[in-house]
C-alpha cells in the first residue's frame, strides 16, 4: 500500500503541476475567463488537503471495508463543510472577487475530486 500512495504522490503531483499551468495561461492570456487572483492559493490547499485526506482513506482501506466506508463518508463531509465555510468567508470579505472566486473553487472541486474518485477506485479493485 505504501508503494501505491508513493505512486499516488508523483502521478497527483504532476497533475496539480498541468492544472496550476493550464490556469496561469488561462489566467495571463485569456482575461474574458473570470479567473480569480487567489487561483494559485486555491491549487495549493487543494493539493495539501487532498494528500492528507488520501493517505488517511489509503490507511483505512488496509482495514475492514465498513471502516473505509465511514472514513470516505467523513472525508467527503468534512470537505465539503470545509470548503463551504471558506467560500462563504472569502465571499463576505471580497465582494468584488467573489463570484470569480467561487467559480474557480468549483472548477478546481470537481478536477480534484475527480481524480481522487479516479485513483480509490483503481486501488480498490
Amino acid at each position: 500500500m505504501k508503494n501505491t500512495f508513493i505512486h499516488f504522490f508523483k502521478s497527483f503531483t504532476l497533475y496539480t503541476i498541468v492544472i496550476a499551468l493550464m490556469s496561469s495561461a488561462i489566467y495571463w492570456w485569456v482575461p474574458a475567463v473570470p479567473v480569480s487572483h487567489t487561483f494559485l492559493l486555491i491549487i495549493l490547499f487543494m493539493y495539501v488537503l487532498t494528500l492528507v485526506l488520501l493517505r488517511l482513506l489509503f490507511l483505512s482501506m488496509q482495514r475492514r471495508l465498513s471502516q473505509f466506508v465511514n472514513a470516505f463518508m467523513l472525508v467527503n463531509f468534512g470537505k465539503l463543510f470545509l470548503y463551504s465555510i471558506i467560500i462563504f468567508i472569502y465571499a463576505y470579505l471580497n465582494r468584488g472577487d467573489a463570484v470569480s472566486f467561487i467559480a474557480t473553487f468549483f472548477v478546481y472541486y470537481l478536477l480534484f475530486t475527480s481524480y481522487e474518485i479516479v485513483v480509490l477506485l483503481k486501488v480498490n479493485k
